[in-house]
């Protein structure tokens, strides 16, 4: 009987990457968006300012990841309307902060990510092995909803069970509930699970914590990872080393 039944996935810097200058385009659609909305509705404000209310935001959600939370994007969207301009949330309707919300979550979708080579090939090969698989993955500014939509457009969407992000559940890798609610979710214990990743302590070190093995993916990796079941060069070897865990 296999030892592993069940393979976790990390997101950024495993399956997908950002393009060069990818961050900056997407800021910059999201702030003249906003700044075209703020005026359609009879707040105008100078682009300036809301490049610095953008700017703080940022600021501010590093605060609370470095502790390992998150929050919903909509969080996002109130503190930087706020910074934008003291108490602008309230003189606003519902339905136009909403569409706040939706510039900033969906801008990523004009400028996407790209899968890496072999993505594809080793989740289909993965699920057609029997693995159950999951994704968790830490969210920046562009919530789980939309990195899902991209999922799909890249044709990987489908070949997971279960997809969690941190904005979704509060938490963020390298805190345990992350890959406790995913594995709870795939009906697996952890010492019947490995993870994948490049991250050397929110992936690696995180999943050896809890029990599971992990297989660290280097391409794209910042260091080696020395509490690594297996260090695999790219995705191409990922397989393999899957199986030689038994």
């Amino acid at each position: 009987m296999r030892k592993v039944i069940a393979v976790t996935f990390d997101l950024w810097d495993t399956l997908i990457k950002e393009v060069p200058g990818g961050s900056e385009r997407v800021g910059s659609l999201r702030i003249h968006g906003i700044a075209d909305l703020l005026e359609r509705i009879g707040r105008p404000h100078d682009i300036d300012e809301i490049e610095e209310a953008y700017m703080k935001t940022g600021t501010f959600l590093e605060l609370a990841w470095d502790k390992a939370r998150d929050m919903p994007v909509r969080d996002h969207v109130l503190f930087m309307l706020s910074c934008v301009e003291c108490r602008l949330p309230g003189k606003m309707t519902n339905e136009d902060i909403s569409e706040v919300e939706r510039i900033y979550a969906e801008s990523i979708l004009d400028h996407p990510p790209e899968l890496l080579p072999g993505a594809k090939d080793v989740l289909k090969a993965a699920r057609e092995k029997g693995y159950k698989l999951g994704l968790i993955s830490n969210t920046g500014k562009t919530p789980g909803s939309t990195l899902r939509t991209l999922m799909g457009r890249m044709g990987i969407l489908e070949h997971f069970q279960v997809t969690t992000f941190s904005n979704e559940i509060m938490v963020r890798k390298p805190a345990e509930a992350a890959f406790k609610v995913t594995l709870e979710q795939l009906k697996t214990l952890p010492k019947a699970a490995a993870h994948v990743g490049d991250d050397p302590e929110k992936d690696i070190a995180a999943a050896k914590r809890l029990g599971m093995h992990a297989v660290q993916v280097m391409s794209h990796a910042t260091a080696p990872a020395s509490e690594a079941d297996l260090r695999v060069e790219s995705l191409d070897g990922v397989l393999e080393a899957l199986d030689s865990l038994g």
